[in-house]
């Protein structure tokens, strides 16, 4: 019989696994054997520093366009083709015992706007009191087409960026991915 704690934390894995798929976001926490001159470096290679980067794309032929602070940047993938959806990078540096570790988080930034929209023609609905069918049943079934259909938009645009974003991200930093007892020790 296995002992109640590995128990607990594969139970913990399938419960991370199965809620991973329903929401937008990722978060992964590398090891690289980089420097810090090097980072920057490796960075400023592929995010173009720029104020607006969260409304607008760049007119740059880098993948990025975002901001740098101190100890970590924020990316959105420049939009060339208006119809695949961006996706959003935060990064977070951490030193410990004279290594860098770095916490990225993918997310699909406009996944706020596309609930929003879908939100607003609710309300526009309801102020103009438009009952589809006499039905409440009905009723709840047709409004919440919009919800489904914005929300699976949102999240299948992004189950298929994410993969190869993050992949890009393991290799420029030349990062290890640390697991999740890794990360606990070290307290990231």
């Amino acid at each position: 019989m296995k002992a109640p704690s590995v128990q607990i934390e594969r139970l913990r894995y399938y419960y991370r696994k199965f809620i991973l798929l329903w929401i937008p976001v990722r978060v992964y926490v590398l090891h690289t054997p980089l420097s810090p001159d090097e980072i920057v470096l490796k960075l400023s290679q592929v995010i173009f520093p720029f104020r607006w980067y969260f409304l607008f794309s760049p007119a740059t032929q880098l993948p990025y366009s975002g901001r740098f602070e101190g100890d970590g940047f924020v990316a959105i993938k420049n939009a060339y083709n208006k119809y695949i959806r961006s996706i959003k990078v935060i990064g977070k540096f951490y030193i410990v015992n004279n290594k860098i570790y770095v916490r990225l988080i993918f997310s699909n930034p406009f996944s706020i706007i596309n609930i929003g929209i879908v939100l607003f023609f609710y309300v526009f609905l309801y102020l103009l009191r438009i009952p589809f069918f006499p039905s409440v049943l009905a009723n709840v079934l047709v409004y919440s087409v919009p919800l489904i259909l914005a929300y699976l938009a949102t999240n299948l645009s992004f189950q298929k960026i994410y993969k190869k974003e993050k992949m890009f991200f393991f290799r420029l930093f030349e990062g290890r991915r640390l697991k999740e007892d890794e990360i606990s020790i070290l307290g990231i």
